[in-house]
């Protein structure tokens, strides 16, 4: 074997053995291999600027980005925290019947604002209370994956070893690049 075909008989058994290892660095790094804790916390009180949503759930991060252009450009308030509330579950719902609030979360400093609003906004005031609670980084569209494989199981596991009845989830998006997943606890 000349030293050419032996220099690229080496490279590709390199790439073929990094290739699987940078994989599961780039999965660890999106949160997959995380195990999720959950506990109940006391969270709130939330003001929220919202769209009701009725479709797949996908496009609810395109009303998020849109609201939080608008409230910045219309109304000069900056929003960090993006949060949609999933009323069905995907499993049992067809895809263009799946119900959800989506929008963003108003800052405490500039809750002044909002009653200029007017009717511009739908908006909706949530006192704090208590949530079933996990969280994850957030790193994109897989961290978002594997909140939906690894998260929403443990959140409802919990909630049926506590006794809780089902209740919606609400997910927000923060500006530490977390999501927080809640569900509000109901006897």
């Amino acid at each position: 074997m000349t030293k050419a075909k032996q220099k690229i008989l080496v490279t590709l058994i390199v790439l073929f053995l990094a290739i699987p290892s940078l994989m599961v660095v780039w999965l660890a790094w999106t949160g997959f291999f995380t195990n999720v804790k959950v506990s109940e916390e006391t969270q709130g009180p939330f003001v929220m600027v919202y769209e009701d949503h009725t479709g797949p759930y996908k496009q609810t991060g395109d009303i998020m980005e849109r609201l939080s252009e608008q409230l910045l450009e219309q109304n000069n308030i900056k929003t960090s925290n993006g949060f949609v509330i999933y009323f069905d579950d995907q499993k049992e719902t067809p895809q263009d019947s799946l119900r959800s609030k989506t929008g963003r979360i108003i800052e405490p400093s500039d809750t002044t604002k909002i009653n200029s609003f007017g009717t511009r906004y739908k908006m909706m005031r949530l006192p704090a209370k208590r949530y079933v609670v996990a969280k994850i980084a957030n790193r994109g569209a897989l961290s978002e994956f594997a909140g939906s494989v690894k998260v929403y199981p443990a959140l409802d596991r919990f909630m049926k070893e506590k006794g809780y009845s089902p209740t919606p989830v609400m997910e927000i998006y923060d500006r530490n690049k977390t999501i927080m997943y809640l569900k509000e606890i109901k006897q």
